[in-house]
């Protein structure tokens, strides 16, 4: 070869090496994705890192004082390893698994008060006296002083941090005493002298009806001692202890309200979560602590027409998705009429606020859940479900769909249709009707009756499927300016009062969820037997407490997805699946 071609060959390669850095360099690697390092430990903050997708994510060789790291996993309980050579194509969220060095044990700090979290748990040095820097700070109580960490849960046995030593694996827990300014007994008991206590009602004229009869009733057991001014009259919230609601977001948004574990701790009234239905107060508990006292659930059923039950399925009512399918279309095809819609419903309130998510509960696929101090959606891995729900729902109340069901209307409308004979079924909520239980069904008894919504949207047998959503509401502690621990105390006593009185609340239409409340003498056994009718409390469910929970399920869930794909012909159920999943996990 001539030292010419030589030459050239070398400026010809050199101009397709330069060439070749930029169109590399202007490749589409793709979007960016987040990758979520869950630490996996009490007080740990998560690491995110985003990345291109079609890259791989790197192995982070996180720190942790007295802790060697395992490995990362693809799961929060750590049994599938995470492969770092696969490729990242979506959000993506590992955990890491420790193990404790050899020669160092384990201290678990319990707080060791009702609904506290787990506790704080360290690597020590054994046979040491633990270092100022493995133990945790105090927690914050309101009313409540921590007295130390101790040996055992009684809280008698001081662990001297100056001398003891531990040989093993060992829990500490907090010790507590009051630090308020309540005047108490020998006993320790709060002492009530003529205290004012304001409750703010912020709900609708139903529920403040029965409250301020509740606060007649407790003003005249507690005279002299304790004084409820129950109103939805807000002059002054700096003088407001109280104040219903049913979701934790402002609780915990604006922290402007006070735990109710602590309040209760300081007014000395046992927290007894086993006396409340667990699905119905889900919601009211948030970080693992209550942030409302739960008193009743507003709950959706469906209204059926008698006579058009006898004429189309013998007065048999359905049991599941299928045998509902069957009746809904047997009966539109009998009555061949323009105006009759087998079921109804509207597209407002009663149905974004609860039965817009019953075929998602009932077919096992929750729009989040909480374990392990983490917010998540197991939709990935469970899409058969999430699509069947979304299908189910749009089989049932669209008017497009093969079933011909209607979705206008008011939120009295269905009842009107039912009674009517323009529609057999009507899917309605108590709470929103505006007379009552007496307008849906006591008046009309002969006419219409009730079913629950248990198992209606999935043919699946599992305990899932009996899941009725509801909404559930309760009272709040206010962080009022002007309110004394006193008042605060006294506040306790009238919200749990309202709690055990919370039968009363049944000739409205709510449903209590606070189980002694059904065993109550004094309840109406009529109105006991007609809320039972239209749902156990037993499978009532609210989701985990979130500060935006509401906005999952309401603006998410039902104003951008399922309303929406009601209104389309033939909706893509893969997108709309893809996208919903998307919009939620981006909010967790």
């Amino acid at each position: 070869m001539s030292k010419k071609i030589k030459i050239i060959s070398l400026i010809l390669c050199l101009m397709m090496t330069f060439c070749a850095i930029p169109f590399a360099a202007c490749q589409n690697l793709g979007e960016r994705v987040d990758v979520v390092y869950h630490l996996n430990y009490e007080g740990a903050e998560d690491r995110t890192v985003q990345v291109y997708t079609g890259t791989s994510a790197k192995n982070w060789k996180a720190p942790r004082g007295g802790f060697k790291l395992v490995g990362w996993y693809s799961d929060e309980n750590c049994k599938n390893k995470y492969d770092f050579s696969q490729i990242v194509t979506k959000e993506t969220h590992l955990y890491a698994a420790w193990k404790v060095y050899a020669g160092r044990i384990l201290v678990t700090f319990d707080y060791n008060y009702p609904g506290c979290r787990t506790g704080v748990t360290s690597s020590v040095e054994r046979d040491e006296i633990i270092e100022a820097k493995h133990i945790p700070a105090d927690a914050a109580r309101k009313g409540m002083k921590q007295t130390g960490w101790y040996k055992d849960a009684a809280a008698t046995q001081k662990w001297d941090f100056a001398t003891d030593k531990p040989s093993g694996d060992i829990t500490l827990y907090a010790g507590w005493e009051h630090s308020d300014t309540i005047k108490r007994d020998a006993d320790g008991n709060p002492i009530y002298e003529n205290v004012n206590v304001n409750v703010w009602l912020a709900g609708n004229g139903q529920d403040t009806e029965i409250y301020q009869k509740i606060a007649e009733k407790f003003n005249k057991e507690y005279e002299g001692k304790i004084r409820v001014n129950a109103t939805a009259a807000l002059t002054d919230q700096g003088t407001f202890s109280l104040r219903s609601q049913n979701t934790p977001e402002k609780s915990v948004n604006e922290g402007t309200y006070h735990s109710v574990n602590d309040i209760f701790a300081m007014a000395g009234i046992e927290l007894n979560y086993g006396d409340w239905y667990d699905g119905a107060v889900k919601d009211s508990i948030y970080n693992h602590a209550m942030t409302s006292v739960p008193m009743f659930a507003n709950v959706p059923y469906l209204v059926y027409n008698k006579e058009l039950l006898q004429k189309y399925n013998n007065g048999v009512l359905p049991t599941n998705y299928t045998e509902l399918c069957e009746l809904l279309e047997k009966a539109y095809t009998g009555e061949n009429s323009t105006d009759f819609t087998p079921m109804h419903t509207n597209l407002e309130w009663s149905f974004k606020e609860g039965p817009a998510h019953t075929a998602f509960l009932q077919n096992g696929a929750e729009y989040y859940s909480f374990s392990d101090g983490l917010y998540s959606n197991n939709w990935a891995d469970n899409r058969d479900n999430a699509l069947n729900a979304l299908k189910n729902t749009y089989n049932l109340f669209s008017a497009n769909s093969s079933l011909h069901c209607g979705n206008n209307g008011g939120i009295a409308d269905p009842v009107n249709r039912v009674i009517a004979g323009t529609s057999l079924f009507g899917l309605v909520s108590w709470g929103k009707d505006s007379d009552g239980v007496s307008r849906t069904v006591v008046n009309n008894s002969s006419e219409i009756g009730v079913v629950p919504l248990s198992g209606l949207f999935t043919d699946n047998d599992t305990p899932e499927a009996d899941r009725i959503p509801v909404n559930t509401f309760g009272l709040a502690f206010y962080k009022a300016q002007n309110c004394t621990d006193t008042q605060l105390a006294a506040a306790a006593v009238f919200a749990d009062y309202c709690s055990k009185h919370s039968y009363m609340f049944t000739e409205k239409g709510w449903a209590p969820v606070r189980k002694s409340a059904y065993d109550a003498d004094k309840m109406d056994s009529f109105y006991k037997d007609l809320i039972l009718s239209i749902g156990k409390p037993e499978n009532f469910y609210t989701y985990d407490g979130y500060k935006n929970g509401k906005k999952i399920y309401n603006k998410i869930a039902s104003e951008t997805y399922l309303v929406p794909m009601l209104y389309e012909t033939n909706p893509d159920f893969d997108k709309v699946f893809t996208d919903f999943l998307a919009a939620v996990s981006a909010e967790l």
